[in-house]
């Protein structure tokens, strides 16, 4: 009679078990696909918070079990924001995807590069934490044109940002506005919402990379800690794939 009733009560939890995850958007679409294959095998409910951090600051300290990010620098920044639960040191990186030009539809003003947004008159948004916000963006574009070890290029591509906004959805804004031509974001953006505008790649040598990545809170159920594990299963990678993303 005792094993039956904690059979019950062990399968009883299971049903009920929820896994919070918390951090910003991009990744989350993927995330979310995911979270739907793992509720359908499991029945753990697994439940993505995204958007600005601090969106989701004060929820995600009552009851995250898992952060995620969108660069290595961001999710540094984050974890050490909620003091002692996560340790940066533990933060896993999972997923890679590239740095990509999206232009407006149909690519009017025949933007090929990088370095042409620095030699023609384009108006380009960029996002940039500016000490602010914990975003992926951050550096991102200093640090490909930077590659061309060209201080005039470097320049000319500044002159023609015309906005460094905070994160990804206020680009967002600015871009279907149409207030601005090309944005500096990344390949998952437009995977995920291939009607916004048309993708250019980056040159070989300029583009750079960052990843998708997880941390635990400290103690972590074992509930979360198979959901991570899951995140690197075939299953997992094919949604992410699908995305943008690869490893």
């Amino acid at each position: 009679m005792k094993k039956f009733l904690f059979f019950t009560i062990l399968v009883s939890l299971l049903l009920h078990a929820e896994i919070n995850l918390y951090g910003p958007g991009g990744p989350h679409t993927a995330l979310q696909e995911i979270a739907k294959v793992y509720e359908k095998q499991t029945g753990i409910k697994v439940n993505v918070n995204f958007g600005p951090q601090k969106t989701w600051q004060e929820k995600a300290e009552q009851n995250a079990d898992i952060l995620f990010g969108a660069s290595d620098q961001s999710a540094v920044a984050i974890a050490t924001d909620f003091g002692d639960k996560f340790d940066p040191k533990e933060i896993k990186p999972l997923y890679l995807r590239e740095a990509i030009i999206l232009t407006q539809k149909g690519n009017p003003l025949k933007i090929k590069g990088l370095k042409d947004l620095a030699n023609k008159k384009v108006r380009i948004v960029v996002p940039e934490g500016a000490g602010k916000s914990n975003t992926s963006g951050t550096g991102v574009w200093e640090d490909m044109i930077g590659r061309t070890k060209d201080l005039k290029t470097i320049a000319n591509f500044r002159s023609n940002i015309i906005a460094y906004v905070p994160n990804s959805g206020s680009a967002k804004k600015l871009f279907l506005d149409k207030e601005v031509d090309a944005w500096i974001t990344w390949l998952d953006w437009a995977k995920s919402n291939p009607d916004y505008g048309d993708v250019v790649a980056i040159e070989k040598d300029l583009v750079v990379y960052r990843t998708f990545n997880v941390v635990l809170i400290k103690n972590a159920s074992q509930e979360a800690q198979d959901f991570v594990k899951f995140l690197s299963s075939k299953e997992a990678e094919q949604i992410f794939k699908k995305f943008g993303w690869f490893r």
